[in-house]
């Protein structure tokens, strides 16, 4: 694991587009760089101090970031920069202790091949994916090595691997493992080392045991049904439904994964749940049939006795196995119910939607659907003492129909689950970046913690003060009085890598968590990432 930070000579490195996306432009003679007004410190008058900006060239100290030049900042600010603007209802352009200097972003660590392995192709999801992929191959050739060709064990065998890794697949969906586990990993104290720490803050990639036990549990299937084929051929064990049964299993496993590989679930989310949903209780049903015709299977072939169908079934692991994931996948719409909603809207980008009546702990979100058997939506939710509130914000067609025509009420099921930013507890401090409706849950992890000092905090967004109101903008400055919040209506927008670095220098923390659109987390945690610096973000699969 890389250290913290070191100083590291400058030398010619691939730029930041090695993420797989670039950065956004960043306006050098922006406002947003300059302090309007200034306040807060004994040594400080009224008037404004003035600041010196080097321009571009051969002596000068710049940095580049994808397609991002920023000039370094040189000369002595001092104190605080106040918040601009607010009669105006215009939140602040940039509000935070204005550094002495613009500490430009050091080299990339290990070589380009290195890196792009490191933080892409073999992140910590892939690694988890790997490792599941490798214990079955093991079991894999266990099974056939030891196993009995001719007989129902071998059968018996391979449907018990599918259906643990069946059931491993939807305990990684499943609420309560879930807060289990992020509740496990931020338990760690202060005081266990910092690397450690890093690794257990990781624990949001977690999906990639999900995907790879679907993905194993599909080509135990595939064996499975080849071996029943087999059988069928050989004369061994003649029964057309069982075969078919098997195979329709297989296509519709086939399918699941197909339409849950990132590409088709980004361009067709909405057509990726409900596949992934209905299509999976249709498996789960072929799967009990299954089972059920085997028991039917054993006992015409291999036995004399009067049936006994059930004493088969109870016989098989993979009858409690399947018993046990059955019971996962039921649980939580036991508690589906409708959830009265008061909606408060700021703007045409963005409204938020309080409630009562149901108790949401600090640090969680819940889902909501307008029509539960086809989509739901997840918002992290701002706790309060007999309810909460979400934030929504215009990023697609159901938050655009949600802002424009909210609904008396919307439809939750299971219990509030625990997010990707509630890992910040692992660390002593933390910067914060957000974009846009992403200072949603950062209000909830604020409000979790309700004390200062334990977190800075970098929102960039369009008008806030109009956008996302008062108490919004409040919200923020109590936690971090000092947070830069930034207008890019006004100034356009910023470099936040950069500006996320200086804040993690200058007030030495000892993490960066990122809260934004996929394109911009995956941006600023490779850019930190690659340079040694501890970055967290939601991936495509949280």
């Amino acid at each position: 694991m890389d250290n913290v930070f070191h100083p590291l000579s400058r030398q010619s490195q691939p730029s930041d587009s090695e993420a797989g996306v670039s950065l956004p432009n960043v306006d050098t003679s922006s406002s947003q760089l300059r302090p309007t007004t200034v306040s807060g410190s004994a040594s400080q008058s009224s008037t404004s101090h003035q600041h010196n900006y080097a321009t571009p060239g051969h002596s000068d100290e710049e940095f580049n970031v994808g397609s991002v030049k920023t000039i370094r900042m040189i000369g002595l600010t001092v104190g605080d920069v106040s918040v601009v603007g607010e009669s105006s209802q215009a939140c602040t352009a940039v509000s935070t202790p204005v550094a002495k200097a613009l500490y430009p972003l050091p080299e990339k660590r290990q070589r380009p091949i290195v890196r792009k392995l490191r933080h892409t192709y073999l992140a910590v999801y892939q690694r988890l994916f790997s490792v599941v992929t490798i214990l079955n191959a093991i079991a894999f050739v266990s099974i056939f090595t030891t196993a009995d060709t001719g007989k129902p064990r071998l059968l018996s065998s391979l449907a018990t691997a599918a259906a643990t890794n069946i059931l491993v697949a939807i305990m990684m969906r499943q609420e309560y493992v879930i807060n289990l586990i992020f509740k496990t990993c931020w338990m760690i104290p202060h005081s266990a080392p910092l690397r450690f720490r890093r690794m257990l803050a990781k624990v949001y990639e977690f999906g990639g045991i999900h995907s790879g036990a679907a993905f194993c549990s599909t080509a135990w299937f595939i064996a499975y049904s080849a071996i029943l084929t087999k059988d069928m051929v050989n004369g061994t064990m003649r029964f057309p439904a069982m075969l078919a049964v098997a195979w329709v299993l297989v296509f519709l496993l086939v399918l699941i994964i197909a339409t849950a590989m990132p590409m088709f679930r980004m361009a067709h989310h909405n057509s990726f749940e409900v596949i992934h949903r209905l299509v999976g209780w249709t498996a789960l049903a072929f799967f009990w049939a299954e089972l059920f015709l085997y028991a039917i299977a054993v006992q015409r072939v291999y036995t004399s006795d009067p049936p006994i169908y059930g004493l088969i079934l109870i016989r098989e692991p993979a009858f409690w196995l399947l018993a046990v994931t059955t019971a996962m996948v039921i649980w939580p719409w036991l508690f589906l119910h409708k959830l009265a909603i008061k909606p408060e809207k700021f703007s045409n980008r963005a409204i938020r939607l309080h409630f009562t009546g149901y108790k949401v702990p600090s640090f969680c979100g819940i889902r909501l659907s307008r029509s539960p058997l086809l989509e739901w939506h997840a918002f992290a939710c701002i706790a309060h003492d007999d309810g909460g509130s979400v934030l929504v914000s215009s990023g697609g067609d159901w938050t655009r129909d949600c802002i424009a025509n909210p609904r008396p009420y919307y439809y939750v099921k299971g219990i509030p689950v625990t997010g990707v930013l509630n890992m910040a507890q692992a660390f002593r401090l933390s910067v914060i970046v957000t974009t846009g409706s992403g200072i949603g849950p950062c209000l909830s992890y604020l409000a979790g913690i309700g004390k200062q000092g334990t977190c800075r905090m970098i929102w960039s967004a369009p008008n806030p003060w109009a956008n996302y109101g008062k108490d919004i903008c409040d919200a923020v400055t109590k936690v971090d009085p000092n947070a830069m919040v930034l207008d890019t209506e006004s100034s356009g927008r910023q470099d936040l890598a950069a500006l996320a670095y200086q804040m993690y220098v200058d007030s030495g923390a000892e993490a960066i968590f990122v809260i934004s659109n996929p394109r911009v987390t995956k941006q600023i945690v490779y850019a930190m990432e690659s340079r040694g610096v501890p970055a967290f973000g939601p991936i495509w699969d949280s």
